[in-house]
């Protein structure tokens, strides 16, 4: 079957979208970028602005229509959207046959599967369980650079961040897990890394009792083939 993908928001949701391309290649579907020619579209959505929860909901609008004009048979939403506002997904754009919170994408094979049976889903899973999928990413970065996920979550609750309600509590990718991750990036002749959490600075600390962000980098630095890492939001106040 062949499969259409739209990854909205941040390039941390690029990397669930890739985790979920990477569980679908496994499968057998087939990647397409033809939505006219797709039996299964999943839209992996953002929920973090006013603006980015109506690019959603527009884009969802808008592949609806190809099971009317195309060959579409399944629409899942997944991701910020889909786990703050399921409900409404569900009983207002009626074309939508799944969501899936932000930490169910490891299930989306079975979710697609159970819709083909003639199911509504809607997957959500603890908001902090932090997903540990073994899956082999297929970047979408174009190969010279991609992002490395070290983090979900975020505990500071600020007044106007939607993420603690919709990604859950900070919780680090284990040290052995994120090296895996860089590894396998490098073997893909990636040679600039972005690292991304919603607080870099913050990694380890609740894993390892400290701030253990220094002895990461310095292990990601023994990486062969990498040459540049990036270190995005970082905070100045935990350094």
């Amino acid at each position: 079957m062949n499969i259409f993908f739209i990854s909205l928001g941040c390039d941390k949701n690029l990397v669930d979208s890739e985790v979920m391309l990477g569980l679908l290649a496994e499968k057998g579907y087939t990647l397409t970028n033809d939505e006219t020619k797709a039996d299964v579209i999943v839209v992996n959505t953002c929920s973090f602005i006013h603006d980015a929860k109506q690019e959603s909901i527009n884009t969802l609008l808008e592949m609806a229509e190809y099971k009317k004009s195309g060959t579409l048979k399944v629409l899942v939403a997944t991701g910020c959207l889909a786990q703050r506002y399921k409900q409404e997904i569900i009983d207002e754009i009626q074309e939508v046959d799944a969501v899936v919170g932000t930490t169910g994408y490891g299930d989306i094979c079975d979710v697609i599967e159970e819709v083909l049976q003639g199911q509504k889903i809607v997957d959500l899973h603890d908001i902090n369980e932090l997903p540990a999928v073994k899956t082999r990413r297929v970047l979408t970065t174009g190969g010279y650079s991609s992002y490395l996920k070290i983090a979900e979550g975020c505990d500071k609750h600020c007044s106007y961040c939607i993420i603690p309600k919709i990604r859950g509590d900070y919780r680090s990718v284990p040290m052995e897990q994120v090296i895996a991750d860089a590894t396998y990036l490098a073997g893909q002749g990636v040679k600039e890394i972005n690292i991304v959490a919603q607080e870099t600075t913050m990694y380890g600390k609740d894993l390892y009792g400290h701030k253990a962000f220094p002895q990461l980098l310095h292990r990601l630095c023994q990486i062969e083939g990498i040459e540049w890492f990036r270190i995005l939001y970082c905070y100045p106040e935990e350094i």
